[in-house]
């Protein structure tokens, strides 16, 4: 839950240089979100577009972090980034490390008052 911790603000800078195509660093949305969850009627708590997860990214943070392979050696760590949507709400984007200068949201939710989440809401 807390791994790589202390690195957590560089990664951070790292996701936005990638939202803003910056210095070689991309960021991008995976399909499954786009194409199966966004909007999908099965999914009614999957409303955030492109616009809210850069937002919530730009204003956000690192609040979790996971190295969840096989014997704890994951090529991809995930990192949860908690942030506001352009509505205000919180939401929760779940992100792919895939190299150093590649990063991929997996999928996007509310908080919906999760305690898991909530405690990580920063206060204005």
């Amino acid at each position: 839950m807390n791994h790589m911790q202390k690195f957590w603000l560089d990664e951070m800078e790292r996701i936005l240089k990638g939202v803003n195509k910056m210095d070689g660093y991309i960021t991008t949305i995976s399909p499954h979100y786009i194409h199966d969850r966004l909007n999908n009627p099965d999914f009614p708590n999957r409303i955030y577009d492109e616009l809210d997860i850069v937002w919530a990214i730009a204003h956000g943070k690192i609040v979790e972090g996971f190295d969840s392979g096989e014997k704890g050696r994951n090529p991809e760590p995930e990192r949860t980034v908690m942030g506001p949507a352009t509505s205000g709400d919180w939401i929760v984007i779940i992100m792919l490390m895939k190299t150093d200068k590649r990063f991929i949201v997996k999928t996007v939710y509310p908080v919906n008052n999760n305690q898991r989440y909530t405690k990580y809401i920063l206060e204005p």
